[in-house]
């Protein structure tokens, strides 16, 4: 047993955070990590009183996203630990959460430190820091007390995918693979380019396949990939046009190891879905030559081009439409995500949204709804959602009740005036003016 110890709460809702973080703080000779999966707040406490006893310091360390706050049970977990903290314990909030709102994470939750940002080379440097008794305002990319006053340490950075794996594999936790970071669009509701970046980072081919191997010696049969638009991959920035060479080299051989293990590999599906203007007829039939799933999910948002001006979304209703179709004309099922109650939205871009809705259900198509969620650090974060009117709920059920809808938007709606409620009791800071001491 080591002098420390490294503690990581490992929720359904975060397995994928905690997977890239897990393996890069994996096997270090200083201390000995341990992961808990889905603890209730008494077995977390447990664990933290027993470790605390064994151990000369505990690094406790906390990934989450706003969502998982608006879980009475999660934030009664995170206020009890950091109100039950031993003085031989740390504890460090990560994740979009922490990132958008890190005011609220030190001063309302009551977290020691905030991890800004990315964590792959944040968090092993920060627990080497703590650990060997170094000073962790010197640490860059943290938000924290130091002599008295909040600091933010100032920013580390993008990481290179390719330095780091997707997950943990020697532990037997894996997932999907992330092969690009970063967002070129900057949708307004959306923490992805506000916190990974405008410059997408794309995992290089061989390193792709280097996971995508291992995924078949451990007997795993689908492959699945995380990305912000899976027909941006190689793309450096903002195109209408896909980098269709880059993606024909590497579904060809995607397709060629996947052959190798009698695997099945899923694109352009979940976890992950397609930009429309990428979704040409050219990428239509790399996908219907070399993918498994004969569902592809498209990014809509809305049916009204003013919205979709209004979000900085950066395309328009006729490129979904486009893109339906060169789907449909490779046999796939298209999946439609539309979001509504967005800042702006009125009555005559609901009509234009349910047209959309109604055209592309008359064409075989699914529609994916979602409602809109207020996220620290997007330009939308101190918004409040519009309220969907009843007659429009009522034509969308009966979508719902066809087969042709589904999502989880009712359950969303409720998430997002939690979320506004946690703004309005002062949990959420984020929407609040302060000022903060920046080091460097």
């Amino acid at each position: 047993m080591r002098d420390y110890a490294v503690l990581l709460p490992y929720y359904d809702t975060n397995r994928y955070s905690v997977h890239s973080l897990l393996a890069c703080i994996d096997g270090s000779r200083l201390w000995d990590v341990y992961v808990v999966e889905n603890p209730s707040r008494d077995t977390l406490l447990k664990l933290v009183s027993y470790l605390s006893s064994r151990y000369k310091k505990v690094v406790v360390g906390v990934s989450f996203s706003t969502i998982m706050l608006t879980d009475n049970s999660f934030l009664d977990t995170i206020l009890s630990l950091n109100k039950y903290k031993r003085r031989n314990v740390v504890v460090v909030a990560g994740g979009p959460h922490a990132s958008g709102d890190p005011l609220g994470t030190i001063v309302k939750l009551g977290f020691d430190v905030a991890v800004i940002g990315e964590g792959e080379e944040t968090l092993p440097e920060l627990l080497e820091t703590l650990f060997l008794g170094g000073d962790p305002c010197r640490v860059k990319g943290l938000f924290l007390e130091c002599s008295g006053r909040l600091v933010y340490t100032g920013s580390r950075g993008y990481v290179e995918l390719d330095k780091y794996p997707p997950f943990p594999y020697w532990r037997i936790l894996v997932g999907p693979i992330e092969i690009t970071r970063g967002c070129p669009y900057g949708c307004f509701y959306c923490q992805v380019s506000y916190m990974h970046g405008f410059t997408p980072r794309h995992r290089g081919i061989d390193a792709i396949l280097e996971y995508v191997e291992v995924l078949g010696r451990l007997g795993y049969r689908d492959v699945r990939f995380i990305t912000p638009n899976g027909l941006g991959y190689g793309l450096t920035g903002k195109s209408r046009e896909p980098a269709i060479d880059v993606l024909e080299e590497l579904f060809y051989r995607l397709s060629i190891a996947s052959r190798r293990y009698g695997l099945r590999i899923f694109y352009g599906t979940f976890p992950s879905e397609v930009r429309p203007e990428h979704l040409n007829r050219e990428t239509a039939r790399l996908l219907g030559k070399y993918v498994s799933n004969r569902e592809v999910i498209i990014g809509a948002q809305s049916g009204s081009n003013r919205v979709l001006e209004l979000i900085n979304r950066g395309h328009s209703i006729e490129d979904v439409y486009n893109a339906t179709d060169y789907a449909l004309e490779q046999g796939f099922r298209p999946s439609i995500d539309f979001i509504i109650g967005l800042p702006g939205e009125t009555r005559d871009d609901l009509y234009e949204t349910l047209a959309a809705i109604e055209r592309l259900v008359r064409k075989k198509c699914r529609i994916h709804l979602h409602t809109f969620m207020p996220l620290p650090g997007t330009p939308f974060a101190c918004k409040e959602p519009v309220s969907v009117p009843s007659w429009f709920k009522k034509r969308v059920y009966r979508i719902i009740g066809s087969g042709y809808g589904y999502g989880q938007w009712v359950r969303q709606e409720r998430i997002a005036w939690r979320i506004v409620e946690l703004r309005r009791n002062g949990i959420i800071m984020s929407c609040r003016e302060y000022i903060v001491d920046k080091e460097g």
